[in-house]
């Protein structure tokens, strides 16, 4: 009788490690282009910082991030706190308006144990320029708005472009510019024409909100003061009178002086859409043979198009 020894054998299940891409650093010397620099924090290895004022609301939470020592937890001591405190943040009278060196940048000491929490932050190595006080700070570079400094070399090369520079801008930010949609001369309130030409005559940080702001005149005299951030930022609230005449020129006069005026109308395209709402929320698209939809949604409104042509608002 012949035996049948019968083998089984079962395949090596395998893994293989796939390499995670790498965060590209630019270590190009600072240019003087850009106040926040995100990610490329050791650009601001040598330059001079100055820590803006806070609004009076917020004067009593004084400022965050700054210790003593950056390998210890602010909240297990109260005095690793530079400038101890208001909460666990320090006192506003102690450091408003102050200038700081960086020496170094950091990385975050816990990065290496929690990437996901601490691989955006840093330690900027500071020394306070009176007192030469040694003070880390912790930095985020994912948010401009939790950095609370101006780069001083940042601010000198815009005092040098900006003066001269002319913009058109929306009626809304002027309406809620830094200087409250008044003259800053007169207080009255602003004389806003549509589509009309403000020269920029100063860069300035405003003393109320404590915003670095353009000093901006019209035609008639007024003066006001508008944010940096607003004449700059992606969304568009403003701008250069170059920018402003090409659009005016593609689109035309009414559809332009649509888009300063945050409207919307139909037969306007999704670029003028864009530029008079923002992006939106949310896109849906349906495709079909024939033509393409979407609708764009916003917190209270709906946009309808229809091959790139606004059709229906809601």
């Amino acid at each position: 009788m012949t035996a049948f020894i019968i083998t089984i054998t079962y395949g090596q299940i395998t893994t293989t490690k796939v390499a995670q891409p790498k965060e590209t650093i630019d270590n190009t010397p600072y240019d003087s282009l850009d106040n926040f620099v995100g990610k490329n924090a050791r650009k601001y290895i040598g330059q001079e910082l100055y820590l803006t004022g806070l609004g009076e609301g917020l004067r009593e939470y004084g400022y965050d991030g700054f210790v003593k020592d950056y390998t210890k937890d602010k909240f297990s001591n109260k005095s690793n706190i530079y400038q101890c405190c208001s909460g666990y943040n320090s006192k506003y009278e102690a450091l408003n308006e102050k200038y700081f060196k960086v020496l170094d940048v950091i990385n975050h000491p816990q990065a290496k144990e929690n990437e996901l929490l601490y691989g955006s932050k840093y330690f900027l190595k500071l020394e306070e320029k009176a007192s030469k006080d040694i003070v880390y700070f912790e930095y985020d570079s994912r948010f401009a708005h939790a950095f609370p400094f101006i780069v001083v070399g940042f601010f000198e090369k815009q005092k040098k472009q900006l003066p001269g520079q002319e913009f058109v801008l929306t009626n809304r930010i002027l309406k809620v510019s830094t200087g409250r949609g008044l003259d800053i001369t007169t207080g009255k309130p602003l004389t806003i024409t549509t589509g009309e030409k403000w020269i920029c005559k100063d860069i300035t940080i405003e003393e109320k909100y404590y915003e670095l702001a353009l000093v901006i005149s019209n035609s008639i005299g007024e003066t006001t003061t508008v944010s940096y951030d607003a004449v700059f930022d992606d969304r568009k609230f403003a701008y250069t009178l170059l920018q402003a005449n090409n659009y005016r020129e593609n689109f035309g006069n009414e559809n332009l002086d649509k888009i300063l005026q945050a409207k919307v109308t139909i037969g306007m395209t999704k670029e003028m859409c864009r530029l008079s709402w923002g992006k939106p929320k949310s896109i849906n698209e349906t495709i079909t043979s024939e033509n393409k939809t979407e609708q764009w949604v916003y917190a209270d409104s709906y946009l309808y198009f229809e091959n790139g042509i606004l059709t229906a608002i809601q």
